[in-house]
């Protein structure tokens, strides 16, 4: 197994690269929306869908050579324990 390197962002960069990522996920989410909207792909789209937009925001964001992640705090193992987190509030598991 390959070891990771991480690069320890200041609170500044990590604060610019989250504004980042989200205007990222906005942009990709407006782009799919409206090709979901076309005839030939109504009904097609589903949550699957939002969470590659997500992960594209995300990856495009943090991964320095399409496959190692490179900035700390921004690992798989905590976006889907932060989105298990936001998800309880609501469905009465929190």
């Amino acid at each position: 197994m390959k070891k990771i390197k991480y690069q320890e962002l200041e609170p500044e960069e990590q604060h610019d690269l989250f504004n980042k990522i989200c205007d990222d996920i906005i942009e990709i989410t407006k782009e799919y929306k409206k090709m979901a909207n076309e005839s030939r792909y109504k009904g097609t789209k589903d949550l699957t869908d939002i969470g590659d937009f997500i992960g594209k925001a995300i990856g495009q964001n943090t991964c320095k050579d399409e496959k190692d992640l490179n900035i700390w705090a921004y690992d798989k193992e905590s976006f889907v324990a932060g989105f298990y987190h936001g998800y309880s509030i609501h469905d009465g598991t929190h």
